[in-house]
């Protein structure tokens, strides 16, 4: 019986979560974003908690206006409301070697 009503549990939406925050665990390091592409719904708070695995790198996403330094081993959250729908770059915005050009990933605002 009480198997029965945990199952029960597990299909019933939680009502206590805001479903208008989303989190992202994500690393940084020469020359990637993992992961590299991010994907939320327009009016969500997303909430991106980001680690700098080697050397100190940036975080920028122009058309929401956010540009973040993340020193080295360290870990810094970049929050925000993604009121705008489309398809973002994300690139760092701190010379980290000589694969910089190629730091990319997406926000992708549905």
């Amino acid at each position: 019986m009480v198997l029965s009503f945990f199952v029960l549990l597990q299909y019933l939406p939680d009502s206590q979560t805001n479903s208008d925050e989303i989190i992202f665990e994500m690393t940084t390091k020469q020359w990637e974003f993992e992961p590299n592409q991010i994907i939320v719904e327009q009016g969500q708070t997303v909430v991106i908690k980001l680690q700098s695995t080697d050397v100190p790198h940036g975080f920028a996403i122009d058309e929401y206006n956010i540009y973040t330094f993340v020193p080295a081993g360290q870990t810094v959250d970049i929050s925000f409301v993604a009121t705008e729908t489309g398809v973002f770059e994300i690139f760092c915005n701190i010379f980290c070697g000589e694969g910089h050009s190629t730091h990319r990933g997406q926000l992708i605002v549905r």
